[in-house]
């Protein structure tokens, strides 16, 4: 008994303190990338499948968008459930049925004049290059909520994707979900605040998307023995993307829609 109580406790040490990042230099098209935050939104509502195809002719291979699944397991591209923020309608997304929300514009707010549809995922996989990197945000409900998460594992199980991507979240538990459950998909954690830090020893993410305060080179040397790669978000002037270049990030999330001229 002791004996098994050793190897538990010697098990569970090894998994929080000797990791390593699985490596991602085969996912960046240039260092650093940059990712285009929800699509050039200029012309076109965030998270259309519009803005996202306007990123790419302004020259970003990168995109960062946001999916909810629907409550028949189809994933919409939002960053908001409750559909009130963005369109004309009322309701969540994950309690609504993909028939309904297939009806619905977006940007009834930031383009009054110039509504889109709500983008499903797979008309984003199908409409863009193959030379695009989609860092996918999964959002939920509720700390337990996997049901984005699971319905992604499915539709890439069952589907092909053309371009590469990387599966990110706040959540560290749908990170270590997907970490080994998706296991051919890079993760990345999100946070906000550095006392989440702490749980990419748990989730071990590819990657961490740290809030741009919040990069320092204690951060940045913490990340190099772990294997670990950074991609901050949201910088939003030029000089604090020199200062993010000056660090040597992975990838620089950003609103400026014509950031890859400057």
């Amino acid at each position: 008994m002791i004996l098994v109580c050793f190897v538990l406790l010697l098990t569970v040490v090894s998994y929080l303190r000797y990791w390593r990042g699985r490596g991602m230099e085969d996912f960046y098209s240039s260092k650093p990338m940059l990712f285009s935050h929800r699509g050039v939104t200029n012309d076109y509502p965030e998270n259309t499948l519009e803005a996202y195809k306007e990123s790419e002719k302004r020259g970003f291979t990168g995109i960062e968008l946001d999916i909810i699944s629907s409550k028949d397991g189809v994933l919409y591209c939002s960053h908001n459930h409750q559909l009130e923020q963005e369109t004309d309608s009322s309701g969540y997304i994950h309690q609504m049925i993909s028939t309904k929300l297939d009806k619905i514009k977006t940007g009834i707010f930031s383009h009054p004049n110039n509504q889109k549809n709500i983008p499903r995922i797979e008309n984003v996989f199908n409409n863009m290059s193959d030379n695009i990197r989609l860092n996918i945000e999964i959002k939920f409900s509720g700390l337990f909520d996997f049901s984005t998460i699971s319905a992604l594992k499915t539709f890439l199980k069952k589907n092909k994707v053309r371009q590469k991507i990387l599966i990110s979240s706040f959540n560290p538990l749908i990170v270590f979900y997907s970490r080994w459950l998706i296991p051919h998909v890079k993760t990345g954690f999100l946070f906000e605040n550095m006392n989440m830090l702490k749980w990419m020893n748990f989730c071990h993410p590819d990657c961490i998307h740290p809030r741009a305060d919040f990069l320092k080179k204690e951060l940045v040397s913490i990340c190099k023995k772990k294997n670990v790669f950074i991609n901050t978000w949201t910088v939003n002037s030029e000089s604090s993307i020199d200062f993010c270049k000056k660090l040597r990030v992975s990838g620089i999330i950003t609103d400026i829609s014509n950031a890859i001229n400057e």
